[in-house]
């Protein structure tokens, strides 16, 4: 398994980086959204981060090459920069989903802008921190594979 993943880079980063993506609001959200037991909640506030969040570990994984990035501390920031990346895609999903399920929600574009930003505060740092850790075990991965070869 771990040699499959070595030979495909992207599928790596989206895996590690949507692992990342699911960790992080299942931690924040869960103790208050798990009691409800709707999988509608679940599917926003939880499923879409971690999608948002391995689509931006695919894009982003050029990044994180060994002959790109020279340092584990560059592969943090770039790690952090991917998370931030998958903010921005989250953002508009998540306001698409709000507009799909419910109703009253009228400005798909305003509320990916309150969204994007009321995230940006509230989690901000934390994504930050777990993007660059993601960002660091692709980054250290890949190194291993490149000196293995």
């Amino acid at each position: 398994m771990a040699t499959a993943l070595q030979n495909r880079p992207r599928l790596l980063a989206a895996l590690v980086f949507g692992g990342a993506g699911l960790l992080l609001p299942t931690l924040w959200f869960l103790p208050v959204i798990g009691p409800s037991r709707n999988a509608v909640v679940v599917t926003l506030y939880i499923g879409l981060p971690g999608l948002a969040a391995a689509v931006a570990g695919a894009v982003g994984e050029p990044w994180l090459e060994p002959a790109r990035c020279p340092s584990g501390g560059r592969a943090v920031a770039r790690g952090a920069g991917i998370a931030a990346g998958a903010l921005v895609v989250f953002a508009p999903l998540l306001a698409l989903g709000l507009k799909w399920t419910e109703p009253g929600w009228t400005n798909p574009l305003g509320l990916t802008a309150l969204i994007l930003w009321f995230s940006l505060v509230a989690v901000g740092w934390a994504v930050a921190v777990v993007g660059g850790v993601a960002g660091w075990l692709v980054w250290r991965s890949r190194q291993r594979t490149a000196r293995a070869v």
